[in-house]
């Protein structure tokens, strides 16, 4: 038994840990692509953001834990701020209270530029870390600027002695493909600083560790915005007793992001390729969940037909069936250059050096001179956060080109 551990109540306490809603992201590049997509994702964050309330009023929680970028940017748009404050008037309405720290996206946004969102809300800062529930101490801080290189760690309280702790904290951990470090902190210092629980944000994919009886939790995002986030979709329910501390994926997701392979071998004319379209696309769509499907087709040339066609073809066949959208469609031509082992020779040296922080820089600093020239409704398009996929964007062309094959 924990020390201290007999002062606490039998009954045990419940929480709900969500990261990451991004509830003001912009969707400019869905939008443009399929206009029902667009509009299902703006929707879904502040929807996922409802379903999140039902499930901590359901399950009766002592309180609501949201481990930072609840917002996207510093300047919150007044609708997605509307909605915060509606649902935490629920979670009041409930007796709930919500406990929140700012992440790296939101680390700028003033909270109280419109006036309090809410009486159930404590946002924890360096001055103001802690918030006591029942017989939990909730201990966090959120970012004060938009990227912090060491680790807010040393800076945390100790835990308060027979109370369960919980740590809320916004971080790259050890680092993570895809993501720049972020206030960086070790698993290993993480459970030795004796909290029961650590409530984890900034990484978009589910990741759950458990060390000397306790846990540290990265939710996940719980929507997914675009084809790099595939994984997530949900919340986490905690649960703290004298048995020790749980935690379980609570599923809150509307609408999911899929690649979708379709093979063309075989066919030679547009009925054979609306039949393997219409078989890949019904493999996929879930009744309960909205599926915007990247269609990876693989086939000869002539397999293919014309791209413009494919395309079409696969946007009518998702139209027909209930909550499947296309995002896009990409040729994987089946096929191989004149000098084939050259060109595979090709694809990792170009791989190795897209991935050095060198060529990371020079994009970035690339994409920074593009987006000051473009209009401002549509300079998402390059944002910062879509540094991999563009990156990605332009290996797999090159591989294209090159008539190599595509990685799985």
């Amino acid at each position: 038994m924990r020390v201290g551990a007999a002062k606490r109540k039998d009954k045990g306490m419940k929480f709900l840990h969500v990261a990451d809603l991004h509830l003001d992201s912009p969707l400019r590049t869905q939008a443009a692509r399929d206009s029902a997509m667009g509009e299902g994702l703006r929707a879904a964050s502040r929807q996922v953001l409802a379903r999140l309330v039902d499930v901590a009023v359901a399950e009766g929680v002592d309180a609501v834990l949201f481990a930072g970028d609840t917002f996207d940017s510093g300047v919150g748009d007044v609708a997605s701020r509307a909605a915060l404050a509606a649902e935490l008037a629920r979670l009041a309405r409930a007796s709930i209270p919500a406990v929140l720290i700012q992440g790296n996206h939101d680390a700028l946004l003033d909270l109280d530029r419109y006036g309090p969102v809410s009486d159930a809300l404590t946002v924890l800062t360096p001055d103001s870390p802690t918030f006591r529930v029942g017989e939990a101490s909730v201990h966090g801080m959120g970012f004060t600027a938009a990227h912090m290189a060491e680790s807010l760690l040393p800076r945390y309280p100790r835990p308060e002695p027979g109370r369960w702790n919980i740590g809320l904290m916004h971080t790259s951990l050890d680092g993570a493909p895809g993501h720049d470090p972020y206030a960086p902190c070790a698993l290993v210092d993480l459970v030795g600083h004796g909290f029961d629980y650590w409530a984890l944000g900034h990484i978009h994919k589910r990741a759950v560790h458990e060390a000397e009886g306790k846990l540290v939790v990265m939710p996940g995002i719980p929507q997914g915005r675009s084809i790099r986030e595939t994984e997530g979709g949900s919340a986490t329910l905690v649960e703290v007793d004298l048995a020790g501390v749980r935690a379980r994926e609570v599923p809150l997701e509307l609408l999911r992001f899929a690649r979708v392979p379709v093979d063309f071998a075989g066919v030679a004319n547009q009925a054979g390729r609306d039949a393997r379209l219409r078989a890949a696309l019904e493999a996929v769509a879930e009744g309960d969940v909205m599926i915007a499907a990247r269609l990876e087709a693989a086939g000869s040339p002539a397999e293919l037909g014309d791209p413009r066609m494919l395309e079409a073809q696969a946007r009518e066949a998702a139209e027909a069936m209930a909550g499947v959208f296309v995002d896009r469609v990409r040729l994987r031509p089946v096929g191989r250059a004149p000098d084939a082992e050259a060109a595979e020779d090709m694809s990792p040296l170009m791989r190795a050096d897209a991935a050095t922080p060198g060529f990371r820089d020079e994009v970035q600093a690339q994409m920074a001179e593009l987006r000051a020239a473009l209009p401002p409704e549509i300079r998402d398009v390059l944002d910062d956060d879509r540094l991999d996929e563009l990156i990605e964007a332009g290996v797999e062309t090159m591989e294209l080109r090159l008539g190599t094959a595509f990685p799985t």
